[in-house]
């Protein structure tokens, strides 16, 4: 256990968030629990050097990534057990958050070990703070999967969500996730927010085929946020309106297309679309 004349630390796990990207975003608290722990556990030890010489931290390091946690927790608990303070850090932001440190922290826990937070910066909310959007629900859903074929189903899941959506998204990958938010949710607003608290800090807000046309121009790069405006009922079109966009869609497409395309157009529920359409062909 590390201590000097103002603080002692007990033993135990510290989750310390760490900067989303301006090195100045750190807590008091935080430098004060990394300078006094016997070993700091980060998912890329090459990259939280830097911040750690920044703030002349001395403390030993270890790597914890997907790939080692659940190796490494044997080793965590033995330092715990003889009374040592181990402080767990990300690359960027607060450990846990589509970053390594869940399965660390929870054996911790159930073996009876003490676990505690030093709270700190955090990308979806700062996201969320400068999307504009409403804050006073949000859903989270971490990283878009890699594979084409789950996307769509990704986003299909929380297409009636009335909170705000937020997701993690790589440069390289933006313009195909974007594709596939307008198959789902259609003309729905969103938000693509690069490189927070950094130099080249961007907030593109707009209808999604405006942002698309945007990307296309401009290539994406750097860190991403992405935030999709919650589902909203409609209340300015009426029945009427739906039969007579049913009535012309019809005789293009089955009204199971119109009825998708209807409801991802206006945010409406495709259920009630359906419902009409089948009450439109009774009455024809």
């Amino acid at each position: 256990m590390k201590q000097n004349n103002e603080n002692i630390l007990r033993s135990g796990l510290y989750i310390v968030s760490t900067p989303i990207g301006n090195l100045k975003d750190i807590t008091f608290r935080a430098i004060e629990t990394l300078q006094q722990s016997d070993l700091i556990a980060c998912e890329d030890t090459r990259v939280s050097k830097i911040l750690l010489e920044k703030y002349g931290i001395k403390t030993p390091t270890i790597s914890i990534h997907n790939y080692n946690e659940a190796d490494k927790i044997d080793y965590i608990k033995k330092q715990l057990s003889l009374n040592k303070v181990v402080s767990l850090i990300s690359d960027a932001g607060t450990p846990l958050i589509s970053d390594p440190g869940y399965k660390l922290s929870s054996e911790l826990r159930k073996s009876g070990f003490y676990v505690t937070v030093v709270p700190g910066p955090t990308s979806p909310i700062a996201g969320l703070t400068l999307s504009g959007f409403p804050t006073n629900r949000f859903l989270f859903i971490g990283f878009v999967p890699a594979k084409v074929n789950e996307r769509e189903s990704f986003f299909k899941d929380v297409v009636n969500e009335k909170g705000t959506i937020i997701f993690f998204e790589t440069a390289n990958r933006l313009l195909d996730t974007l594709s596939v938010i307008k198959k789902v949710f259609g003309e729905r607003e969103i938000a693509i927010i690069r490189e927070i608290s950094k130099i080249y800090e961007d907030v593109q807000r707009g209808q999604i085929s405006d942002i698309i046309r945007h990307f296309e121009q401009t290539p994406a790069k750097g860190e991403i946020v992405g935030l999709i405006k919650g589902h909203e009922d409609t209340e300015t079109i009426n029945e009427t309106e739906i039969k007579n966009m049913l009535e012309f869609l019809l005789s293009k497409m089955s009204l199971k297309d119109a009825s998708e395309f209807i409801g991802n157009t206006f945010s409406i529920s495709k259920k009630i679309v359906y419902n009409i359409g089948i009450k439109l062909k009774q009455e024809g």
